[in-house]
């Protein structure tokens, strides 16, 4: 006889070493991360990055417009390389960061982009560069850096809209400041 343990919501499953001859193909590819779901990921995959940005959230909800938000990424590429010290995968440089034709040292790239990341904050000005130094480079919620204002969360997000077009003109990036329609 095959002892049986609860496994939750009134659910038995055998237990003993019996069982593991009892697998089925399925079992296995569930256990193995194969199984497909029906977005085409795999279960027990690796996703990447589980929770969005900020920024990106805000995008993705067409509260700010492309123009505002490739401004933002551009400024967090900035803080990642050169506060931070990340670099993206090809190791290229980022826009705003000019070479001299030869090939650049690490900490030639990260002086770059410590340069123009601090020209870009300075063109904010120190309030509106505090709100969105928080929400693009530091990835603070709107409510988050609300709360450490004092101030209600539309006043900060005025705030980060207008600095947001106000770096991508910093930036010169083409396009409309309008929301994304949606």
């Amino acid at each position: 006889m095959m002892a049986r343990h609860r496994t939750g919501r009134g659910r038995t499953a055998a237990a003993g070493p019996q069982d593991a001859a009892r697998e089925t193909p399925e079992r296995a590819r569930h256990a193995a991360g194969i199984v497909d779901r029906p977005t085409g990921t795999a279960i027990g995959a690796p996703v990447g990055r589980l929770v969005q940005a900020p920024l990106d959230r805000l995008a993705a909800r067409g509260t700010i417009s492309p123009r505002m938000h490739s401004a933002g990424q551009r400024l967090r590429d900035h803080f990642e390389i050169g506060v931070v010290g990340a670099r993206n995968c090809n190791s290229e440089l980022l826009s705003g960061i000019r070479g001299t034709g030869t090939a650049l040292a690490p900490s030639e790239v990260q002086l770059g982009a410590i340069r123009a990341y601090k020209a870009a904050l300075r063109c904010l000005g120190a309030h509106v560069g505090a709100v969105v130094e928080a929400v693009c480079c530091h990835e603070e919620d709107i409510t988050v850096v609300a709360d450490r204002q004092g101030r209600h969360r539309h006043r900060v997000m005025g705030v980060l809209e207008d600095g947001l077009k106000t770096l991508a003109d910093h930036y010169r990036l083409t396009g409309r400041d309008d929301p994304a329609p949606g």
